[in-house]
C-alpha cells in the first residue's frame, strides 16, 4: 500500500470515528437525558393521575395505549390519516408558495408593502376559526374548505416572516455591492436571498405547525371528516382514549411536517453554499 493511499483510509477512519463520537454524544448527551428524564417524568404523572381519575376524565397512557394498537392495523385508521395529511400537505405548499412569493415583494417593494400591509395586519388577526363555518356555507364539506382554511391558517406567518427577511438584508453589502457595480438580479441573489433565508424557513417552520392546526380546527367544525372528526365523534361517545390517542397522533403529523422543513433547509442551505463556493 502507498503512502496517499494509507493517509486517505487514516483519514477516513478518523472521519468514520469522528462521526460515531458525535452520534454517541448527541445520544448521550445531558440536554437529551435531561429531555428523556422530563418527558419520563410526566408520562409517570399522567400514568398516576389517569389511574386515580379513571378512563372518563383522563385515559392514562397504557390506555392509550391498547386504544393504538386497537386502532393503528385498520384501514379506518390509515384512510382518515391519508385524508388529513394530503389536505395539510396541499394547504401548506400553497400557502409556502403564496406566502414566500408575496413577502418577498413586500420586502423588495415599497409600494407593494404599502397596499398590502393593512390587509395582511387584518388577516394576522383575525381568528381564522371564525372564517371557517363561513368557508362551509361558501364552499360546502368538500375538500376546498379545509385546504383553505390550512391556507389561511399558515400563510400570514410566512408572509410576515419573508418580508422581515428581505428587509433586515445588510444594507451596507447592498451599498458595496452597488459600488462594484452589481445589478440588481445580482444583489437579489447574492446579499437578499441569503439573508432572507433562515427567516424565510423559521416562517416556513411555524407555518408547518400552523396548517396541522388548521386542517383539525376545521375538520372539528365539520365533525364528519378526516382526524378532528374522529376527535369530536370520539368526544361525543366519552372515549377518552380515543381523542388522547387521535390528539397524539396529530402532534406526529405537526412534528413530522416540521422536521420535514428542517431537513429541507439544512439540504438547500448546503446546496446553496456549495453552488456560492463554486461561483467564487
Amino acid at each position: 500500500m502507498s503512502s496517499m493511499e494509507a493517509l486517505a483510509q487514516t483519514i477516513v477512519e478518523r472521519e468514520r470515528l469522528s462521526r460515531s463520537t458525535v452520534l454517541r454524544r448527541s445520544i448521550l448527551s445531558r440536554d437529551r437525558l435531561i429531555q428523556v428524564s422530563f418527558i419520563a417524568l410526566i408520562l409517570v404523572g399522567w400514568q398516576l393521575l389517569g389511574n386515580h381519575e379513571g378512563d372518563f376524565f383522563l385515559a392514562p397512557p397504557t390506555s392509550v395505549f391498547r386504544t393504538a394498537v386497537d386502532e393503528i392495523p385498520t384501514s379506518h385508521f390509515w384512510s382518515l390519516l391519508g385524508e388529513t395529511s394530503k389536505g395539510i400537505a396541499l394547504g401548506f405548499v400553497i400557502a409556502a408558495v403564496l406566502g414566500v412569493i408575496i413577502g418577498i415583494l413586500m420586502g423588495t417593494y415599497r409600494s407593494v408593502a404599502t397596499a398590502l400591509n393593512p390587509i395582511i395586519s387584518a388577516g394576522y388577526v383575525i381568528p381564522e376559526a371564525a372564517i371557517v363555518p363561513l368557508l362551509i356555507v361558501w364552499f360546502g364539506l368538500g375538500n376546498s374548505p379545509r385546504v383553505i382554511a390550512v391556507v389561511l391558517f399558515a400563510i400570514f406567518e410566512i408572509i410576515v416572516t419573508a418580508y422581515t427577511g428581505v428587509r433586515n438584508a445588510d444594507a451596507m453589502l447592498n451599498d458595496v455591492g452597488r459600488s462594484f457595480g452589481a445589478s440588481p438580479r445580482q444583489l437579489f441573489v447574492k446579499v437578499t436571498m441569503p439573508g432572507a433565508l433562515p427567516f424565510i424557513f423559521a416562517g416556513l417552520r411555524i407555518g408547518a405547525a400552523r396548517a396541522v392546526k388548521g386542517m383539525v380546527v376545521a375538520e372539528l367544525l365539520f365533525a364528519a371528516t378526516g382526524i378532528g372528526g374522529a376527535i369530536q365523534l370520539s368526544a361525543n361517545a366519552f372515549r377518552t382514549d380515543r381523542v388522547m390517542f387521535y390528539v397524539v397522533v396529530v402532534t406526529v403529523i405537526g412534528v413530522s411536517f416540521s422536521s420535514a422543513v428542517q431537513l429541507i433547509e439544512r439540504l438547500w442551505m448546503r446546496s446553496w453554499h456549495e453552488s456560492y463556493r463554486q461561483q467564487t
